[in-house]
């Protein structure tokens, strides 16, 4: 199931690439392309930037979760209503340690988005 999920975010990224071939290939003019070019530029960024703030964030709410399991154990406590705070922290790494492949496709895509915007950038200044 998991191999579906990698591929299906691979098929979003192309489609996301598809989307803005298709929208800097419509602009006719130099000033179309380089407005569109710069917009695509400042949305690609801003998804890498929200993609990265995430994995940050989940890294850090598991580092807290550590902390208070580590807490809890200091005064006795080791479990609640869900569970071992064991067995809570190993469903959070697995569920962290698997959002790198996610993750990791997301900048690949943001990545390849940038430069093709970057590209249109520089030919609609230098070479049109």
């Amino acid at each position: 199931m998991r191999k579906l999920a990698y591929a299906w975010r691979i098929v979003v990224a192309f489609i996301h690439l598809g989307f803005v071939v298709g929208i800097l290939s419509v602009a006719t003019t130099r000033f179309e392309t380089l407005v569109l070019a710069v917009l695509v530029q400042l949305y690609a960024a801003v998804l890498y930037n929200f993609s990265a703030i995430g994995k940050v964030t989940d890294v850090n709410n598991y580092a807290g979760f550590v902390r208070f399991r580590i807490l809890a154990t200091a005064q006795g406590i080791t479990e609640n209503e869900d569970g071992t705070f064991q067995e809570q922290e190993e469903a959070i790494a697995k569920s962290v340690n698997n959002t790198g492949v996610v993750y990791l496709i997301d900048v690949i895509s943001h990545t390849v988005v940038s430069l093709y915007a970057l590209f249109k950038i520089v030919q609609a200044v230098f070479f049109t």
